[in-house]
């Protein structure tokens, strides 16, 4: 007597299912690590502002990979599983570039909507990080693929990437290609007026040395966020470099305000189009986190 198939349509049906959609959620957290590699090997590209990379972003290495995890299979729930769906209901895989696109369209107007985010920017960033996702999954689909075969494929792009990554940020390192370089303005061009925190932050600088300072940070403040405001002057010293131990490498603005006491160094950045004026907050021997309060031009 042969056993009764009551279960075996469901369970097929659910093993289709399942495989509708393998290997998007590996590809998801895979160019999630990459990317991170990716901005970690090109930091030296851009301006920190003095802060460097703080050891807590390691620290918390643990904790962004489960919410990368976490997001892959959101994604995969929102976004692969209705793009696969309905085009093998179609029975054309021509037509899933298409829902794609309508998808992330929907779910960019409805984002947009919500949170007054221009449209054309959250469609990039929604449809952008889905691309690679969706392509892996009807890969695995056609190809018959299960969970184990695109892990050790995308775990093998993966790793490739890495070295890559690894690589180029030792070349970077080493040959100083592409590195940040801070403007050298003339003392003339830091005269005028300076703005930061949407205009909480004021600073005005004459030609002749005098200054204006509204909310500007102190250097040993009662308060984390203690600021002063005052008039007083201020001087402008060059970089140094001249192979010791404290070498500046930035243009410096340092200001004397009456009744404020020692006044934070106002260090340049940005670039020449575009200077700007930064102090770091914090004492860099706090276990604290450290952040920059920024001036620009208004």
């Amino acid at each position: 007597m042969g056993m009764p198939e009551v279960h075996t349509e469901p369970a097929a049906r659910r093993e289709s299912r399942s495989r509708l959609s393998t290997g998007s959620e590996l590809a998801f957290t895979g160019q999630c690590v990459v990317a991170g590699a990716l901005f970690l090997a090109t930091s030296g590209m851009r301006d920190d502002h003095g802060l460097g990379i703080d050891s807590a972003v390691f620290a918390a290495v643990p904790l962004m990979f489960l919410v990368v995890v976490l997001a892959a299979y959101l994604h995969r729930v929102l976004f692969i599983l209705p793009v696969m769906a309905l085009t093998r209901a179609l029975g054309d895989p021509r037509w899933a570039p298409l829902w794609a696109a309508a998808l992330a369209a929907a779910y960019a107007g409805w984002v947009a909507a919500g949170s007054d985010l221009p449209y054309g920017w959250t469609l990039l960033w929604i449809a952008g990080p889905g691309v690679l996702p969706v392509a892996a999954a009807s890969y695995a689909h056609h190809r018959s693929l299960g969970w184990t075969g695109m892990a050790a494929r995308v775990g093998a792009a993966t790793g490739i990437a890495l070295l890559v990554c690894g690589l180029g940020a030792f070349l970077l390192e080493r040959t100083g290609f592409g590195a940040y370089e801070p403007p050298r303005l003339e003392r003339g061009q830091y005269a005028g007026e300076w703005i930061g925190g949407g205009g909480a932050y004021r600073l005005r600088l004459g030609e002749n040395g005098e200054a204006v300072a509204g909310n500007l940070a102190l250097v040993a403040p009662a308060g984390l966020w203690d600021t002063c405001s005052g008039t007083g002057t201020w001087k402008f010293e060059p970089a140094r470099k001249s192979g010791g131990l404290f070498d500046r490498t930035r243009d410096r603005v340092t200001l004397t305000i009456e009744g404020c006491g020692p006044m934070r160094d106002w260090q340049v950045a940005g670039t020449a189009e575009r200077p700007e004026l930064f102090c770091v907050m914090g004492d860099p021997d706090d276990l604290h986190p450290r952040s920059a309060e920024t001036l620009h031009r208004p």
